[in-house]
């Protein structure tokens, strides 16, 4: 029989003390996590650029996920925008509200999966705090570097500029349905793949390799439609080469059959792939394209932007009623 916290006398130290005080390495700024503070130590020729995220039980995990797939969650959703800033990641923080079906097994587990990913990702826990609730709610803030000119801006594109993407689209889409009995012939093996995306996002962390050759860029995490109309901010248009969009072979068989009642622009508008869209001077595409394969990483070419407002097709035609997600809707 699994043991609840709710079933031992516990206390937020014996907690810290438990599971997470492997997390800060012992770093001077940590203080061990005996402070209600901490300080992060970053070289003076580089700026700290700052991003922070929620993830909450029921809109961005199921109450049933491995903890596993959570630790990677939180820690992939502010890497990825690190990433799309052009930064470098190194340390961060972590606020937990849990709920009292949390058990050991489960605080093991989870600190385990983020102790790996800090080797990984080269980064530590500065500290955090912690709190109970219905649900469980977590809250990371990421500390990155980065040279002052190669912070990416998020809206600074411009006409005839190339749109790019990093690896591929969708897969995280197909996971979430199929996570949702979602009802449609594919086999284990796919099924189990297309999960994985869902469960287990990977961030692309080209941004930093690539920040001198950008000049727009956004992480993947609302959906390629509405973070490319971040990116194009009103003021300008793109024009998109719908079959150059980046699919898995196997996201491309699901969509060539018309019993699934899987669309395009369905997934387009589906967040979660924590790839990154960015714009880049036309010039640039060689080197690009030899960073991308120098570092094993998928890029496609996949449009321009152009001075006529409106995401219109390689058809010249307007793409209409285009959405992202949205936490309020």
């Amino acid at each position: 029989m699994k043991k609840k916290l709710s079933d031992h006398c516990l206390s937020e130290e014996f907690i810290i003390d438990k599971f997470f005080k492997k997390l800060n390495y012992n770093k001077l700024g940590t203080f061990n996590f005996e402070n209600d503070g901490a300080y992060l130590n970053l070289s003076k020729k580089y700026q700290t650029v700052v991003t922070t995220d929620t993830i909450t039980e029921n809109v961005d995990f199921f109450s049933k996920d491995p903890p596993e797939s959570i630790a990677q969650k939180i820690l992939c959703v502010n890497l990825s925008d690190l990433s799309a800033m052009g930064s470098l990641p190194k340390a961060y923080t972590l606020n937990i509200s849990i709920n009292s079906y949390i058990d050991f097994n489960w605080l093991k587990k989870f600190t385990n999966k983020l102790s790996r990913l800090q080797k990984k990702y080269n980064i530590y826990c500065l500290g955090g705090d912690f709190s109970k609730s219905k649900e469980i709610s977590i809250t990371s803030t990421f500390f990155g570097q980065a040279k002052s000119k190669n912070i990416l801006p998020q809206n600074k594109c411009q006409v005839d500029d190339d749109i790019w993407v990093t690896g591929n689209l969708g897969d995280s889409y197909i996971g979430y349905k199929l996570c949702k009995s979602f009802d449609n012939k594919i086999d284990k093996k796919n099924i189990l793949s297309f999960k994985k995306k869902y469960l287990y996002p990977t961030p692309c962390m080209f941004g930093y390799m690539a920040a001198k050759y950008i000049n727009s860029a956004k992480d993947i995490s609302d959906g390629f439609f509405g973070d490319l109309k971040k990116i194009l901010n009103k003021k300008y248009g793109a024009k998109i080469n719908l079959k150059s969009i980046p699919l898995s072979n196997n996201l491309k068989k699901i969509l060539l059959d018309s019993q699934s009642k899987i669309y395009l622009k369905d997934i387009l508008c589906w967040g979660d792939d924590y790839e990154l869209i960015f714009t880049s001077k036309k010039k640039y595409k060689v080197k690009l394209l030899s960073l991308a394969k120098k570092n094993n990483i998928k890029l496609s070419n996949i449009g321009s932007v152009i001075m006529q407002r409106g995401v219109f097709d390689d058809s010249a035609l307007l793409i209409k009623n285009i959405s992202s997600y949205d936490h309020f809707r």
